[in-house]
């Protein structure tokens, strides 16, 4: 059953409670109005009918005197008079006066009941023998006494059949926002993320709305930043590609070569030649040494973390960097314990540091950078990596600078991080500062990643 078929329903309810109580109230009232109008009529006609006595008495013509007394009573609403001979035959009666509203004889039977009736005998002395007999008729009265309750019934009854449409209308309208709330919702189900609806309806409904547009706007922006972090990573992985294809063909490729020829050369030598062998064999393996070392960097190039450690993998990046440009000095201070570290966190504190001694080196001419690592007093963890260069100048930023600070940023948002680049001291270089939680949240159990 739908809420608005709930609504109608629970005030039918109420209303047919309310028509049932002021039903019983009104049959009620109506009752007791006629049963006592019917008492006093009869104890009026009864008063009236011994005052002939006492009147007949004093005259004669008992019998006329008699049936102009019943006379009398012609046209009384409540009461019907009846004369009565010695043997109890009926002599004469009264009319009465004319109903004029139809009554249903239930609603006779539930008000009235049993009529009440007095029989008045005749005194001896007017003409004993005979008897008038008063009955009451409640025709008249719960005539009008239905007619008033028929009123306030139908009264009654309109009143909770407008109060019904008109609950059922405005009730309606309050919930027609859920229709369209229900329709956003299936939108949603879709991945369709920015619709909004509009902000009309109860405070109540408001209040849903507001929360929905809400919801909306994060889950918007949630799945944008997805698509950038996707894209950022087909990049990363288009650019791990190619760093590894051209070291595969400028490092190992040229070693291979050496090893088939070298391979080639030993066949093609003379018997008795075995000073020359071992020379051959020896340049064989010092080629397979040095491609074996270089598969082993182009590993720790791909996983660091996992297999030398968060200090370990720093350490070697900034000899890889100082090997290059030693002019270029370097300060590294890592006071984080890897153990209360997620691999998550170790994974992006490497990143962070990789590519902001990346941008230093590369666009920033520095003579000295500092990294560091450390715990903060509320539990966070605090990179820190500056130079003294010569800083962020607007307009010099190259795309792949751009691209690598939006990567960084992208990261460090995804584990709730937070990052901040500004000019380093005195406007030189530049610092880059990040904060990271100690436990990446949503980190899955165990280290797997494609």
């Amino acid at each position: 059953m739908t809420l608005r078929a709930r609504l109608i329903a629970l005030v039918g309810l109420v209303s047919l409670i309310s028509i049932t109580s002021g039903g019983t109230l009104v049959a009620w009232r109506a009752m007791h109005s006629v049963q006592t109008e019917l008492r006093a009529a009869l104890d009026v006609g009864v008063r009236t009918v011994r005052n002939g006595y006492a009147d007949l008495a004093e005259t004669d013509g008992a019998a006329k005197e008699l049936r102009h007394l019943v006379a009398t009573f012609d046209g009384n609403r409540h009461v019907r008079a009846t004369l009565l001979d010695a043997d109890g035959e009926a002599v004469a009666a009264s009319e009465l006066f004319p109903p004029t509203q139809h009554v249903p004889g239930w609603f006779v039977r539930l008000i009235v009941g049993a009529a009440p009736m007095v029989r008045l005998p005749v005194p001896a002395d007017v003409g004993g023998g005979g008897a008038i007999v008063l009955q009451t008729d409640p025709i008249n009265e719960t005539g009008e006494v239905w007619a008033q309750s028929r009123d306030a019934m139908l009264v009654l009854g309109g009143f909770a059949g407008a109060s019904a449409v008109l609950i059922s209308l405005a009730v309606g309208r309050a919930l027609r926002p859920l229709k369209a709330l229900s329709d956003a919702f299936e939108h949603v189900g879709k991945g369709e993320y920015h619709g909004r609806l509009p902000a009309k309806g109860p405070l109540e409904l408001m209040r849903v709305v507001d929360g929905f547009n809400h919801m909306t706007e994060q889950l918007a922006s949630v799945d944008a930043q997805n698509h950038r972090l996707n894209e950022r990573l087909l990049t990363l992985q288009a650019e791990e590609r190619a760093d590894l294809a051209r070291d595969l063909h400028d490092e190992v490729g040229p070693l291979l070569f050496a090893v088939d020829m070298t391979a080639a050369a030993i066949e093609r030598l003379p018997g008795g030649r075995e000073a020359a062998i071992a020379a051959h064999a020896q340049s064989i393996h010092d080629a397979v040494t040095r491609m074996q070392r270089h598969v082993r960097e182009i590993l720790g190039r791909l996983r660091p973390i996992q297999t030398i450690g968060l200090q370990t993998a720093i350490e070697r990046l900034v000899a890889f960097w100082h090997g290059r440009r030693p002019e270029i000095s370097f300060t590294v201070a890592v006071a984080a314990e890897e153990d209360r570290l997620g691999s998550d966190v170790r994974e992006t504190i490497y990143r962070v540091v990789q590519e902001s001694v990346s941008n230093a080196i590369r666009h920033g001419a520095p003579s000295h950078v500092t990294i560091g690592v450390a715990y903060t007093a509320d539990s966070s963890v605090r990179v820190e990596v500056t130079d003294d260069g010569v800083g962020m100048v607007a307009g010099r930023a190259s795309a792949s600078t751009r691209l690598g600070l939006v990567g960084m940023r992208e990261r460090v948002s995804a584990i709730a991080g937070a990052l901040s680049i500004t000019n380093g001291r005195d406007g030189r270089g530049i610092a880059v500062v990040v904060r990271l939680p100690c436990e990446a949240p949503f980190e899955a159990e165990g280290d797997v990643r494609a």
